[in-house]
């Protein structure tokens, strides 16, 4: 069984951040004589599109990408092999997950931006130092067992379905904002061997498709939210193949903002990785994180 570490619940603040090859980069083969594990390697698509305000913010980003990854236990690497993942990494770059966060590697200019998987309540504290009161209200989860079975990746799957909404109240320096956010998500969950995380729930971390906050937001204002969207997301069993997300939010100061998002898995197999796969090169620079706090 998958250990659920990660699930639809991404930073309020990164809804704005989101073809398949039947081989290996050729970063894989060269380590491919480094110390090596056991893992899985696979293909994996990611499709995007956006409404409201965010349409001006992305106007002539490419509307989703095609990557390859390999996972090693809790090590996991995807190299963007077309598209790009909105204002973090392009065509030629990677991305390192591991228990501490992610890394975005820029080959071209020997550079890395470390992203903590806390950086969303990291942005929270800012607010609150500043005077600002955050709280968090109306909250509704719901999930459902779909019937039917789909094979996706050659994998029988079991389909299930989320929606999480709440209101955002921020408050102070003489202003007061509200942002209702509702988000349905599906899954498509299998079981597959040698995997023990789930990929795509992980890259959703980046992508902006998630239902509320990340996983390690423990501030106050969110305890609730987290603990029931933990409540829901733990009764699925397996690993995502397919995910759909559809995600509204609205406020008084930036109207009707939407994002839909599909990602799906493709070529699964159980492949030894080299270890090397998942270290930034010691050539490289820390690079400017467009997340800001770096």
């Amino acid at each position: 069984m998958v250990h659920r570490t990660v699930s639809a619940r991404t930073g309020i603040a990164a809804v704005f951040l989101y073809s398949t090859l039947a081989f290996a980069p050729a970063s894989l083969v060269a380590q491919a004589g480094a110390k090596q594990s056991s893992g899985v390697e696979f293909d994996m698509k990611t499709t995007m599109s956006v409404s409201g305000g965010m349409s001006g913010m992305l106007a002539g980003v490419p509307p989703g990408y095609s990557g390859h990854g390999v996972v090693a236990g809790n090590r996991m690497r995807i190299d963007i092999l077309d598209g790009a993942l909105a204002l973090l990494a392009e065509k030629g770059d990677y991305i390192l997950f591991d228990t501490a966060g992610m890394t975005i590697v820029h080959p071209s200019k020997k550079e890395f931006v470390p992203i903590p998987k806390d950086f969303s309540t990291k942005a929270l504290d800012q607010m609150l130092a500043m005077g600002m009161s955050v709280s968090i209200g109306g909250i509704g989860v719901t999930f459902d067992s779909l019937p039917g079975t789909d094979t996706i990746a050659g994998f029988p799957t079991r389909h299930y379905r989320t929606s999480v909404g709440y209101t955002l109240t921020l408050e102070g320096m003489g202003t007061a904002q509200q942002m209702k956010s509702e988000a349905t998500s599906e899954y498509w969950m299998a079981t597959i061997p040698g995997l023990a995380s789930s990929p795509l729930e992980r890259a959703s971390q980046l992508s902006g498709s998630g239902q509320g906050l990340n996983s390690t937001s423990t501030a106050a204002p969110f305890k609730e939210l987290v603990a029931k969207t933990d409540s829901v997301t733990r009764r699925m069993t397996g690993t995502a193949v397919r995910m759909r997300a559809t995600t509204t939010s609205e406020s008084g100061l930036a109207g009707t903002m939407g994002i839909d998002m599909t990602s799906e898995m493709s070529n699964l197999k159980r492949s030894p990785v080299a270890d090397g796969m998942f270290v930034v090169p010691s050539d490289y620079t820390r690079g400017a994180s467009p997340l800001g706090g770096n």
